[in-house]
Parts: C-alpha cells; structure tokens; sequence
C-alpha cells in the first residue's frame, strides 16, 4: 500500500499522542504518531494480534526522560487467587511497552504490572527506595488501558492513561 505526500503532509500535523486507524477490506494500517512506530500492516487473518490491549510507559520525573531497558511483568489473577505470568518485556528506548499481552491472552479481570527498577536505579548509581513497582488494575476486555509510571527515587505515579 502506498501513501501519498499529502496523507503523510497531514498525519504530521496532528498533535502527539493521536490515535489514527483506517480500515479496508483487504487490510488496515495503523498509524502510532506517538510512539513513532510509523505504518504498520496488520493482517485481517488474525484479528487478535490488532487488539490493544494493555500497554505501559516510564518516565524519570527527575531527569525528565524515557526510561529504556526496564522489564516488566504482567500477571492476570486467576479464579484461584494466584498470580498466572503472562509475559515478560523491557521497555524499549522511547521507555514504552506497547502490548503487554497479546489479544489471545487478554480477557476481562485483574492484572498486575510488575516493574523490576532497581537495575535501572544501579545503573544511574542512584539510591532508591523502591527495588521494583508493582501496579494492580482491573481491566474488561473491551478496552485498551495504558499505564504510565512516573517516576523518581523516592516516589513514583501512575494512572490511566490514553
């Protein structure tokens, strides 16, 4: 599929962290500005691995940057009360995490993100107070959830993000 200079003039201009997605019947393109992922074909044969489902993001509130190579765990609950592993990813160099759990694996409930920072922290020769973060959510199925972790040696914040 090709794109003209006008549709990528426009799709320039539109301010970060702009979604937009454009179907057809023979495939679809997504286009990520904010991550600068740039043109993505996905294929309509499996319809799963195009499903957002829960994606992350770090930023060093007190160096005001992306923070890369931090791994993250996510874990669902289980009908028993036990944490079941579903994955297991660092944070690439723009500090994000776009999907934590591919569509086939994601179902309504709740799931915990565990963010392993101390190496991170040691790395900087930064004292911390926190050797890792963990971040409980309850999510549905339906929707996308993005969750950002603001953080700094002594505190951190997250919330839902877009």
């Amino acid at each position: 599929m090709q794109i003209n200079s006008s549709l990528v003039l426009l799709l320039s201009i539109f301010p970060m962290g702009l979604h937009i997605t454009m179907s057809s019947t023979c495939n679809r393109v997504r286009l990520r500005v904010e991550t600068k992922e740039g043109l993505e074909s996905v294929s309509t044969n499996n319809a799963s691995s195009d499903i957002r489902t829960i994606s992350a993001h770090i930023l060093d509130t007190t160096i005001g940057q992306a923070v890369s190579n931090v791994n993250i765990t996510i874990y669902r609950l289980t009908g028993d009360n036990v944490w079941q592993k579903l994955n297991e990813v660092a944070t690439n160099e723009d500090g994000r995490v776009n999907q934590l759990v591919n569509g086939a694996q994601y179902k309504g409930g709740i799931y915990k993100l565990h963010f392993n920072v101390e190496p991170y922290f040691t790395k900087r020769e930064v004292k911390t107070f926190y050797p890792f973060i963990e971040i409980v959510v309850r999510c549905e199925q339906s929707q996308h959830y993005h969750i950002p972790l603001l953080l700094n040696p002594f505190g951190y914040t997250t919330y839902r993000g877009t």
